[in-house]
C-alpha cells in the first residue's frame, strides 16, 4: 500500500471517514437531563438507524482511500467516489436533520414521571460529526472531479448496464 499515491480528494475522503468513527465513539452527540441528573450519548447510543448510514458513509470513505492506494481494481456499477461523496451528502442532511430536530429518547413520559421538565441538548460531537462528514462529502465529490465523472455519468453508467451497446460491425473483406 503506497499512501503517496491518493489524490487530493481520496486524501480528504479518507482522513474524513476515520474522523468520523472516532467522533462516533469518543464524543457526545447529544445529553439530556434536568437539574439533577445529566446524561451525554454518543452517535451509536443516540440514533437508531442514522449510526448505521454514518458508519456506511465512512466506511466507503475508508475504503475509497484504501482502494486508490493499493491500486485495486474492483468491478463495481457505480464508481466508489460516486457512492462515497453520495452518502457523504446523505450523512450530512441526516446530522443536520438531527441538529434541528433531535432525537427525544422517549423523556417526555420521563419527565411527566418525575414531575418535571427534561432538556436535551447538543454535545460537540454532533458538531465534530457534521464537520466530518462534511469532509466525507466533499473527498468523494473532490475525487469524482478527479477521475473525470459526474453523478449523471454514473447515473447512465448504471443505466446501461443491462442493456450495453451493441458491438461494432465486424470488419472483413466486403460481401459480394
Amino acid at each position: 500500500m503506497d499512501v503517496s499515491r491518493l489524490r487530493r480528494g481520496e486524501q480528504i475522503a479518507g482522513a474524513s471517514g476515520i474522523a468520523l468513527l472516532l467522533i462516533m465513539f469518543i464524543f457526545t452527540w447529544f445529553s439530556y437531563g434536568d437539574a439533577a441528573f445529566d446524561v451525554g450519548l454518543n452517535a451509536w447510543e443516540s440514533f437508531g438507524i442514522i449510526d448505521l448510514l454514518l458508519l456506511l458513509a465512512a466506511v466507503a470513505a475508508i475504503a475509497l482511500a484504501i482502494v486508490s492506494a493499493t491500486q485495486s481494481k474492483i468491478s463495481m456499477p457505480v464508481a466508489l467516489s460516486a457512492i462515497t461523496a453520495g452518502l457523504g451528502i446523505l450523512a450530512v442532511v441526516l446530522i443536520i436533520f438531527r441538529i434541528i430536530s433531535p432525537p427525544d429518547f422517549g423523556l417526555g413520559d420521563v419527565a411527566d414521571a418525575l414531575g418535571g421538565e427534561a432538556d436535551i441538548g447538543r454535545g460537540i460531537g454532533v458538531f465534530l460529526g457534521l464537520i466530518a462528514s462534511a469532509g466525507v462529502a466533499y473527498g468523494g465529490y473532490l475525487a469524482m472531479q478527479e477521475e473525470g465523472t459526474s453523478f449523471g455519468a454514473q447515473g447512465d453508467r448504471l443505466q446501461n448496464r443491462d442493456n450495453p451497446p451493441p458491438p461494432p460491425p465486424a470488419s472483413g473483406p466486403p460481401r459480394v
